[in-house]
C-alpha cells in the first residue's frame, strides 16, 4: 500500500512539473515594476525656463506631442499610436529575426513604451500643454492602455529568450566585426548553413559588444561594465554583464530620454559630468549615436527642472527600482521548484532553481525596472521645481 502510494504520489508530483514547464509558470512579474512617477506640486513658474530638447522646436512645444529616440526619422509626433508604430520599426530594424519577434522583446518593449508615453502625456498635462480633461487626452490613454503588454512572463518564456539571446547576439563572424560582408566561396553548404543561421548583426550593437569586451561599455547610470575575463569558467556575473550589455542595447534603441552633462554639447571632454550618475564616464548610447545629449544647468532657487544639484534623485530612484525589481525576480525565480516527500523516497524535482537563468531573471528584471523609473523620472520632473541638494 505504501508503496502505491508513493507511487502515485511520485507520478502526480511529476505530472505537475511537466504541466508547469508546458504552460509556464511565472517568472517575471513586469506589472510589479512599473514605475512610480507622481511629481513634486511644485510647477515651473514660466516656459522659457523648462529645459527642452533641441528636438522640441516652439511651434511643437505648444501642442500635444511625444518625443522620438534620436535615430527615428522625424524628432516628434503628434499620437501615442504613431510613437508606439515608429519606435516598434526601430527596434525591428536593429535585432535578428530569432529576438525581434520573441514574446519577451515585445513584452519589455511595450511595458517600457507605455511607461515612456504615459510619463510624456502626464507632464505635458502638469505643463498645461494640454488639459487633463481634455478629449484628445482620454484617446491617448486609451491608447497607451492597449499597448500595455502581458503583466508577467513564463519560465518557458524566459528561457527561450536567453537562449536566443546568446545565440544570436554574442556569436557574431569575423566579418561582422571588421565591418565587411562574408566571403561565401570558399564555405561548405554546412557551413553556409550556420552562417545564414545568423543574421548580420547591427554596426551598432558591434560597436556595443567591441565596449563590452574592451571594458568601456558604460551604461545610462554612468556605471562601467567590468570586460570578461579569458578563463576556463565563466562565472554567472560575467553572463550578467553580457546580458545587461544586450539588454542597454534593446533599450537604448528606443528609448528617447536623452543623456544629460553640465557641458555644451560641441565642449564635451574628459572632465565633463554625467548624469544621473554624476561620473565622467561618458554612456555607450551618446558615443555611438542612439541617444541625444543635453546640458543641465547647476542648481538654483528658481532653477526648473532636471539640474546638476537634484539630479541625484533620478539615481536613487532608478537605483531603488532595480534593487526591488532584482529582489522580486529573484525570489520568483527561484521560489516554484524543489518536491521532495518522506525521507529522500522521491527524487527533487526543480523548475526554478535553474542557478543561471534565475541570474538572468533577476539582471532582465533589474534592467527593466531601472531604466522604466528613469524614463518616466526624466519626462515628469523636469517641468516642476526641486531645488534639492543630495543629502
Amino acid at each position: 500500500m505504501a508503496r502505491d502510494i508513493r507511487g502515485c504520489v511520485l507520478a502526480g508530483t511529476l505530472m505537475i512539473s511537466a504541466l508547469a514547464i508546458l504552460c509556464g509558470c511565472t517568472l517575471m512579474p513586469l506589472s510589479r515594476f512599473e514605475p512610480v512617477v507622481a511629481p513634486p506640486n511644485s510647477p515651473c513658474d514660466a516656459k522659457e525656463q523648462f529645459s527642452f530638447l533641441t528636438s522640441e522646436r516652439l511651434e511643437v512645444r505648444s501642442q500635444l506631442h511625444y518625443v522620438l529616440p534620436s535615430s527615428a526619422p522625424t524628432p516628434t509626433t503628434t499620437s501615442f499610436e504613431s510613437y508606439y508604430s515608429t519606435t516598434k520599426s526601430l527596434v525591428q530594424a536593429k535585432l535578428p529575426p530569432g529576438l525581434k519577434d520573441h514574446k519577451v522583446t515585445a513584452a519589455f518593449f511595450d511595458f517600457l513604451t507605455t511607461a515612456i508615453g504615459e510619463a510624456q502625456l502626464d507632464a505635458q498635462i502638469t505643463d498645461h500643454t494640454v488639459l487633463a480633461n481634455d478629449r484628445a487626452v482620454g484617446v491617448e490613454r486609451e491608447s497607451i492602455l492597449k499597448h500595455r503588454g502581458p503583466s508577467k512572463l513564463s519560465h518557458r518564456e524566459m528561457k527561450d529568450f536567453a537562449d536566443k539571446l546568446f545565440d544570436l547576439q554574442l556569436k557574431p563572424g569575423a566579418a561582422a566585426l571588421s565591418g565587411y560582408p562574408a566571403d561565401t566561396s570558399g564555405l561548405s553548404p554546412r557551413q553556409v548553413q550556420i552562417l545564414n543561421a545568423h543574421s548580420p548583426l547591427d554596426q551598432t550593437f558591434i560597436k556595443y559588444f567591441e565596449a563590452y569586451y574592451h571594458g568601456t561599455f558604460v551604461d545610462r547610470m554612468s556605471t562601467t561594465t567590468e570586460k570578461p575575463q579569458i578563463s576556463t569558467t565563466v562565472p554567472d556575473s560575467e553572463i550578467a554583464a553580457a546580458e545587461t550589455v544586450l539588454l542597454e542595447f534593446l533599450i537604448d534603441t528606443f528609448d528617447p530620454t536623452p543623456v544629460m552633462g553640465d557641458a555644451d554639447e560641441g565642449a564635451i571632454n574628459g572632465s565633463t559630468n554625467f548624469y544621473p550618475g554624476g561620473s565622467t564616464a561618458e554612456p555607450t548610447a551618446y558615443k555611438f549615436g542612439l541617444a541625444r545629449y543635453v546640458k543641465i544647468p547647476p542648481g538654483a532657487p528658481n532653477a526648473c527642472g532636471i539640474t546638476t544639484q537634484n539630479a541625484w534623485v533620478l539615481r536613487d530612484l532608478a537605483n531603488g527600482a532595480s534593487s526591488q525589481a532584482a529582489a522580486v525576480g529573484g525570489l520568483v525565480a527561484n521560489t516554484w521548484g524543489g518536491f521532495s516527500f518522506g525521507l529522500g523516497v522521491l527524487p527533487k524535482v526543480s523548475v526554478g532553481d535553474n542557478q543561471t537563468l534565475s541570474v538572468m531573471v533577476k539582471t532582465a528584471a533589474s534592467r527593466a525596472a531601472s531604466r522604466a523609473t528613469l524614463m518616466a523620472s526624466y519626462w515628469t520632473l523636469r517641468h516642476v521645481k526641486f531645488n534639492i541638494s543630495e543629502p
